[in-house]
Order: C-alpha cells, then structure tokens, then sequence
C-alpha cells in the first residue's frame, strides 16, 4: 500500500489546478488526500451565470452601464486643475516626491503595453471610496479619461463595453472599510485586454496576477505618488526603482525601467525656481483683471519640457463663470504661428513648396496681378507691402447675415446668425482686384500675407489647410484643443467669448472667430481663426523647441525648425514667426534670449519659446471683451510684466541632486 500512495499523491498533485492565491502545497496535499477519505463529493467552481437579455438590458441601462457606453468630451474638456498643487512647504513635498519616485517600481515588464503614447481614451477602475482625484486630475492632462467606481456587476458589464486600455488602482482596506482587500480579483480573466494594475502600499501584499496585466507598486497613496503614476503610463515620468526585500512573488531588487519620453509636471524645485516667485505672475494678472484689462486669463509656463506653472485666473466675461484650464480662447492671430506657418513648414520639408518660388508659381490667378510676384519667403517674413487689412469693402453689412439658415445663408458666424454663402467667394474678389502695394516689397505687417499662404499651402497640399494641420500636427501631439470652428466640437459653455457685437453678430460672440476677415471666410483664415487653450498652444511650441520632435516621433526635420524660427533675411522676423529682438528689450534685460520666437495676437493672447533657456511662456487673454477697443491691456503692459517675472524666477531654488 505504501508503495502504491506514494506515486498516487505525485500523480494527484500534478493533476490538480492550483487557484489565483492558492496556499502552500502541504495545504494543497491535505485538502486532496482528505477528499480520498471523504464520503461528500470535492467542491467544484460554480459555472459562470449566463445574464438573460432582459438582465443584461437592466445592466446596460443602469448608471454604471451608462459610465460604460461614453466617454464625455465635456467631461474631459474641464480639466479643473492647476499645477502645481498647493503646499505650505515646498521643501518638504519636493523631499517627499524624490523619496516616494525613488521607491516606486514596476513590478513586471512593461515593454509593448506602456507607455500610453496614442489612446483615444483611458478607463480607470477603483474602488469606490478610494476616488484618486489628483492621478484623474493628471490622466485627463494627457487623454480622455473614463472613471469607474467598482461595482459588483462591473465584472458582468464590462466585457460588453468598448475596448479601452485600462487601469485598476488599488490599496489596502483602512478603518472599518466594507471592502475587501482582494476586490479587484473579480476582474481577473475577463476579456477586456491589457491591464495596468497600480497598487499603493506593500507590494507583499499583492499575489499571483494574470499575465497580461502590467504592475506598478509605490509605497503610499498621497497627491505624490498619484501624480508620478498618472504620468508614468503616459511615459511623461522615468521610473526605475528596485524592491528593497523578497516577498512571496517578486525577489529583492525586481524592478524594470519605464522609460519619460514625452513632457510632462514637474516641481518647480526640481528644476530650480522657486513656486513662491510666481507670486509677482499672480499679481500682475489679478491686478490686470481688477483694473478690467480683461475678464480672466490661462498661463502656461514650461521648462525643460515640463509644465512648472499652469493657472487660470477670473472669469469668463466680467464676474460670471470662472476661467478653467480646459477652455478655448480666440487665439486671433497666434493662428499665423500655430497654423499657417507649421503648415507651410511641413510642405517645405516634403518638398512641395519653395521659399523662392513666386506666388503666381501655386495660384495662377494671380499671374497678371503684381501679387503674383512676391516670394513665399516674402510672405512669411512680411515683407511685401501689402495693406494691413484683408479687404472687405462693401462686405460688412447687415445684409449678409440672417436669423434663419437655409440654402442662401449656410455659413454660422455667431450663435443663431449665419452668413450668406456667396461671402467667401466675394473676399476673395476683393483680393484680387482691391489690394494696396507698395511700388517696392517693404517690411509691413499684413493679414493679407498670411492670407494668401493658406491659398498656396491648400494648393500644394490638395486639401483644407485645417485638416493638413490635424492630421500632421494636432492629433500626433493629442492636441484635442487646437483647432478652427470649435463649436462643431465643444460645448459653448468652455468657449471663452469675446466681443458684444449686436451689429452683425446679434450679441455676445463666443465659439465663432471674432475677426471680421476670417469670420468672412467661414471661420478659417490664415491669419486668424484658430481656437485653443494655453496649455496645448505650449506643447505645440516645445516641439518645435524640441526640433520637430515629440515623444520620439519627427513631425518637422531640425533643419526646417532652425530655418523658420530664425531671423530671416529681410527683416528682424522670423518666418512666419515674431522675434523677442523686434521691441521685448525689457524681457531679454531679465536673461531672455533674442532668438526666443513666438507671437502675440489681438484678442490678448502671446506665445514665446526661448530656444536657450528651453522655455515656453503662453498667456491668453480675452482683453477684447467686450469692446475690442479696450487699450487697458496694452497700456498696463500685462503680456511684458508676467514674461519679465517669469524669467526673474528662474534659478531661485538650489537643485540637490
């Protein structure tokens, strides 16, 4: 008999499936063995309980199943949150976030699952008393974000839902919590693809896991570590810690890389300013705001790639709905920097327009026109002549608008107003037969140069400038704020407006461009038209700081950068840019290099990116509300005053390494 059990119990053992979290084999050999002796049938695993059709509706129909079908742009849009956090002791939380960075590790090979570099969307489950508001806060910075609080019928539903990477947060139960430490079992198996898994606390507590899920443990959950992870899967955060002991699963010094390849938050300590001198930045705006220079602004300052300050200051219109993050501005005509140009930049790179070429060469209607002869290199410099203003005589008149839409009048040009479909085509009428020159190319700002850069840009291309740009530039960089005709995709609500113009417009423009000539062109101009909020407008020009280059990808060759953001051959401009050098001699005083490229636009709104000091400075405004002829903002010299104290803040703080 002694014999015949022993190759029983080895046959037995081989044969038997060990369960998610099984106890040792001595266990296992005493549970089977007792099912030899016992006189009840060994328990067996429930089958999977099928949902009717009608259970399954129920489901879907529930809130939670709602959370599952959609992922709300609106939603998405309101980020709600600033950077940094707030803190009474800097030197404390930036000691802490070195000390918690340095003992997060990812527990399992990350390659082929993280980074998140290009999702449309991420679902983020945890449990429901434990709501990470600061990652959520930082994983809406980077994508759409769906949130699900655990249910038990998550586990049912979730495999109807539409495929989205996924992540499950969890830490250990606290207090009396009615949850159970191992929730997040439930979700264990089910067909919903790769999983990141980010666990807060003792990775000794965490057991055997699918393999395709991705695991990353950090020691407490605080604003700190949420922070680091949310960055970390979108590979804006280099972890590369090691565990410092064994536990049951994973051996002393497990730990892979996971490599920061694109920008993300950072510190301001970390790289050596300190917070407390972005006071003179808040004082400023706030001051601006109080002396009705404009209703409110959003800020975006970076360096080295790294947002180190971002706020929105008052509100939408004077006293009514604050200024989010999120929300669009009228970027007036920015929209020459962070359109017209990047778009004449990439077909210069394919080799589809020359500099040298003549205007005439890409439209020939203008061949008997003296336009025709002006070089794009000439456009984008401006240095042609050409009058200020696109012509619109005889255009701006009430007769070209109407209450109702119908076949004569499809163009949307304010809220509840449209335009006669007939305008476009009598702009560029106008273009051609009403235009002021000079008898010899000079260097004078025109909207009319940028004008005609779209017409050549869309000739060359064989397509819309605007969807040359998404498809280039915009959705490359996941820039979903950037853009023309914004109310086709947001919410009037996060549209900042900006002029009362009861005239044309019938009251307060908001979502609709507020310059006449790119409103006459349906929207889309090469001077004007382009809508965003600070923070993409910044990621836009760190590419371009960057080389061309984001998150390893090339989307302009360094020599096309180098050629269009320096100073080009007529002129103190750039091409297609302004340079700090052409009046900003009070910014370049504060340590400001004069190769820093940029511009500014009418409605209040500026961009500068400083190639030396590898930063970034947005300021958006809507001073023109709700009389463009408001001059408060200019003469207080706002757009100045914050761009000499950024660079005043810059080495304040001692770097320890």
């Amino acid at each position: 008999m002694k014999r015949l059990l022993l190759p029983l119990i080895t046959f037995g053992l081989l044969c038997t499936a060990q369960p998610l979290h099984a106890g040792s084999w001595t266990d296992g050999l005493f549970d089977w063995l007792s099912s030899w002796f016992s006189s009840e049938p060994a328990p067996t695993e429930p089958p999977p309980v099928a949902l009717t059709p009608a259970q399954l509706d129920s489901l879907q129909s529930s809130p939670l199943g709602r959370m599952l079908s959609l992922v709300p742009q609106s939603d998405t849009l309101a980020v709600g949150a600033t950077w940094p956090f707030e803190s009474l002791t800097p030197a404390i939380d930036l000691e802490r976030h070195n000390r918690l960075l340095r003992e997060t590790v990812v527990l399992t090979r990350p390659a082929g699952r993280l980074p998140y570099l290009q999702i449309p969307a991420l679902r983020v489950i945890y449990r429901q008393d434990q709501r990470p508001e600061h990652f959520l806060a930082i994983a809406r910075r980077f994508t759409s974000v769906q949130e699900l609080p655990y249910e038990e019928s998550l586990p049912q539903l979730l495999p109807t839902a539409s495929p989205l990477p996924t992540v499950v947060l969890a830490d250990d139960p606290v207090g009396s919590s009615p949850f159970n430490a191992d929730w997040y079992q439930q979700l264990f198996g089910l067909p919903i693809g790769a999983v990141t898994f980010l666990h807060f606390g003792d990775p000794a507590l965490l057991g055997d896991f699918p393999q395709d899920w991705t695991l990353l443990n950090t020691p407490m959950r605080c604003k700190e570590t949420e922070v680091i992870l949310a960055q970390a899967i979108f590979g804006a955060e280099l972890i590369d810690g090691r565990l410092a002991r064994s536990t049951a699963h994973f051996s002393a010094g497990t730990g892979y890389r996971l490599g920061a390849v694109r920008g993300g938050f950072r510190l301001p300590e970390l790289l050596g300013i300190d917070r407390e001198r972005f006071a003179d930045i808040d004082y400023h705006i706030n001051r601006g705001i109080r002396y009705r220079a404009m209703p409110g602004a959003q800020l975006v300052v970076l360096k080295d790639g790294h947002v180190v300050y971002e706020k929105a200051y008052g509100n939408h219109v004077y006293r009514q709905q604050a200024v989010d993050p999120g929300d669009l501005y009228d970027l007036a005509s920015v929209t020459k920097a962070a359109a017209t140009s990047l778009a004449v930049m990439k077909l210069y790179d394919k080799g589809a327009i020359d500099l040298n070429a003549r205007v005439r060469d890409y439209l020939p209607e203008f061949k008997k026109k003296a336009i025709g002869g002006y070089r794009v290199e000439q456009l984008l410099a401006h240095h042609t002549g050409l009058q200020s203003d696109i012509p619109l005589n005889g255009l701006l008149s009430k007769k070209i608008v109407a209450d109702l839409e119908d076949a004569a009048f499809s163009l949307p040009i304010a809220q509840n107003r449209w335009m006669a479909t007939e305008v476009p085509g009598l702009v560029a009428a106008n273009v051609l037969g009403r235009i002021d020159y000079t008898s010899r190319p000079v260097y004078r700002y025109s909207d009319l140069n940028f004008y005609l850069l779209q017409l050549i840009v869309e000739a060359a291309a064989g397509e819309p400038m605007e969807e040359l740009l998404q498809r280039e530039f915009y959705l490359p960089l996941q820039l979903g704020k950037l853009g023309f005709r914004p109310t086709e995709k947001f919410p009037l609500e996060r549209l900042v407006p900006t002029v009362v113009d009861p005239w044309m417009r019938g009251g307060l423009v908001r979502g609709y461009v507020h310059d006449e000539g790119a409103a006459l062109l349906g929207g889309v101009a090469g001077h004007a038209g382009l809508f965003g909020n600070a923070h993409d407008l910044a990621r836009l020009f760190q590419m371009l700081l960057d080389g061309g280059t984001y998150a390893g990808r090339e989307l302009l060759s360094p020599e096309t950068v180098a050629l269009f953001t320096d100073r080009n051959r007529y002129n103190y401009r750039a091409l297609g840019f302004d340079r700090l050098a052409g009046g900003w001699r009070g910014v370049i005083n504060e340590g400001a290099a004069e190769t820093t490229f940029g511009h500014t636009g009418f409605s209040g709104t500026s961009v500068w990116a400083d190639p030396e000091n590898d930063l970034v400075y947005v300021l958006l405004t809507n001073r023109i509300h709700p009389d463009p002829k408001n001059e408060r903002f200019q003469t207080m010299d706002i757009r100045g005053k914050v761009h000499r104290a950024i660079y005043r803040a810059l080495n304040t703080w001692e770097v320890v390494m």
